[in-house]
Formats: structure tokens, sequence, C-alpha cells
């Protein structure tokens, strides 16, 4: 079987598919064979994909923190849902404040459970799989990302209990947890720490495969476990990190 037709028929659901992660994630799910909706409140960002991938790409913007806009089951066909949306606000104890911890926890871990939630009658009509994407700081700690950390160990709790719940369906339900990844909101937090290319060096000393990690690596970690090949797969938090988490 090819890379091509892994997914051939299935129908996928991406959150934060605008860019970084969450569209490397899409393209490698379209190259699979899989149809895909792409959610995101950068609309420019999902047009722009919607141009490069063509017809299998259906963006949906919308904020995943506006709780009424997952109120509702939503009346989509489902076998792949990959939880990706989240955003980083950096702050001490001291700085976080209850406005920060909302918005953290609203996009990072309650719209992973809103939009599983709406689509569960899909899922379990297709048996399908849920993939969210955590963070290696689920796993170690790090100053300044305490409320970070908190959203997405979180993921990965709910995500093993909902792995024993939904087994008697027939529904895989795993996370990936991404180490550093050169992205946009990587090359900002670079930023934020005044000198970005002797961060970006630092960083690069603490990961014993010696570079940062590509959005392409998660999208081949996710595109394995959306696939029959990880059938026996769920429950599991994989660490995609070139080791950094080991040390």
């Amino acid at each position: 079987m090819s890379i091509s037709d892994t997914l051939a028929g299935r129908h996928a659901v991406v959150s934060g598919a605008a860019g970084g992660i969450g569209a490397a994630i899409v393209r490698r799910l379209i190259a699979e064979g899989a149809e895909v909706i792409g959610i995101d409140r950068n609309a420019a960002g999902l047009r722009a994909l919607q141009d490069h991938l063509g017809t299998r790409f259906h963006p949906w913007p919308v904020d995943l923190a506006d709780r009424a806009a997952l109120a509702e089951p939503l009346a989509w066909p489902c076998d792949i849902l990959v939880n990706n949306a989240g955003i980083l606000r950096l702050a001490t104890l001291e700085d976080c404040d209850d406005e920060l911890l909302d918005d953290i926890m609203a996009v990072n871990f309650l719209a992973a459970v809103r939009l599983t939630r709406g689509l569960l009658p899909a899922l379990r009509a297709s048996r399908g799989v849920v993939i969210t994407i955590a963070s290696e700081l689920a796993l170690i700690g790090q100053a300044g990302y305490s409320a970070y950390s908190a959203s997405k160990g979180a993921l990965i709790a709910w995500s093993r209990a909902l792995a024993i719940e939904l087994a008697p369906a027939g529904i895989r339900v795993n996370c990936v947890c991404p180490g550093p990844i050169d992205t946009a909101m990587l090359q900002d937090e670079f930023a934020n720490l005044g000198d970005q290319a002797a961060a970006r060096a630092a960083e690069i000393k603490t990961i014993p495969l010696g570079r940062l990690g590509r959005p392409e690596d998660i999208a081949a970690t996710v595109g394995f476990l959306a696939s029959d090949a990880a059938a026996f797969v769920t429950g599991a938090a994989w660490t995609v990190d070139g080791g950094k988490t080991q040390c």
C-alpha cells in the first residue's frame, strides 16, 4: 500500500489547521488519501491552504474558544479527529491571572473535549480515531510554562481515560507529545528570550538528535496513528522530541 492510498475514502477533522503542525497534518492526511475539514480562527490561513490543496480540503473558520460554536453535535462524517489547536502564554505564577488561565484552558483543553463530544456520533458510526496533540511540557517542567503544561497534561490524562471509555465502541484515542518543533510559535518563544539565535542554539543542545523537530515529523506520527497499521494502539502518549525528555 502506498502513502497515497493509506487513508483513502476517510474523512478527517483537524483543528488548528491553518499553519505550523496543523497544516503539516492536513497535508499528510490528504497525501494519504483522506478528505479533511480544517478548523482555525485564522480564516486567511485556511484560504491559503485551500488554494494549495484543492477540493479535498474544506475550511471552517471558527474560534474554538467560543463555546457556542461547538454547542451542538456536528453533522459531519468523521473517521479521524485531530485535536491540534493550541495557544501559548508564558507567565510566572504571580502573573498567571484568571484571564490567562481561562484562555489557555479554553483553547488547549476544553476545545478538544467539546470538539470530540460534538463529533462523537460520527466517530461511533465510523469506529474512528481521535489523536490529540499534547506536548513534551506535559511530561517535563519548565519555568514560565505552568499553565501551558497543565493544559497539555490534562489532554494526556483525558485521552487515557477516554481511550478506555470508548474502546467498546471501537474508537481509538491517542496523544502525540511534540518536543521543540520549528514553527512560528517556537520562533516567537525564542524572540521573547531576547537573543533569538542564541535561544535556538541553546534549545538544540538539549536535543540528543541535534536538531529542532519539523512539523512533518509530527504529521508522520499522526498519519501512522490514524492508519490501520496502528489498529492495536490506544491510550498511548507518543513522544516525538528527538530524545529530549530522555535526558
